[in-house]
């Protein structure tokens, strides 16, 4: 008499152990090179680019006006890595931390600047804010600051000296780091 196959498959892995690991009664296993964890944002570093919101495919960002930084919903983030792969000025990172579960979706663990934190920034932050233009001598209308501002706010066409829309412009200085012919200078307003 033959042995069904679905049974031969039951017979065998009866006696075979767990493929799973127990945890959290054993110890996590070990992670992987390049593993996606938890984000972690370094609000010191952020220039409030906004290039995070633009290609996050989960929402998890919200850009907060007053302060010029953002703040993000982790329980919303399926941990692409896109917004750390964009983010100018490494204020974003994918750590090792895998240990997010939990029944409330406002847990503080899952949130970064709180309503109160993002009122102490406000209540510290100056009258002043950075702010670019372009030195008309130096600039050879190149457009590579142009073609680099993440707000779109230097306009020009080739070969033409370029104007910073001081509206547009929320101070993050990118143009100023490519600009090859330091042709744009910071000023406060």
């Amino acid at each position: 008499m033959k042995v069904p196959p679905t049974l031969s498959v039951v017979l065998r892995n009866l006696f075979k152990s767990p493929a799973t690991n127990a945890f959290p009664k054993s110890e996590p296993v070990p992670i992987p090179e390049g593993f996606r964890g938890k984000l972690v944002y370094h609000v010191d570093k952020c220039i409030g680019c906004k290039l995070c919101m633009n290609v996050c495919p989960a929402g998890v960002f919200e850009y907060v006006p007053e302060i010029k930084k953002v703040t993000l919903w982790l329980g919303r983030c399926v941990f692409c890595q896109q917004c750390v792969d964009v983010c100018p000025v490494n204020a974003l990172e994918m750590s090792g931390e895998f240990l997010l579960a939990t029944y409330d979706k406002y847990d503080d663990n899952l949130r970064w600047l709180k309503n109160e934190e993002i009122e102490e920034m406000i209540a510290q932050k100056s009258g002043k804010t950075k702010k670019y233009r372009i030195i008309a001598e130096k600039c050879k209308g190149c457009t590579l600051c142009a073609r680099n501002c993440p707000q779109n706010a230097i306009e020009g066409a080739p070969r033409v000296v370029h104007k910073i829309n001081p509206e547009k412009c929320i101070g993050c200085g990118i143009c100023a780091t490519i600009c090859k012919f330091s042709a744009i200078e910071e000023y406060e307003e």
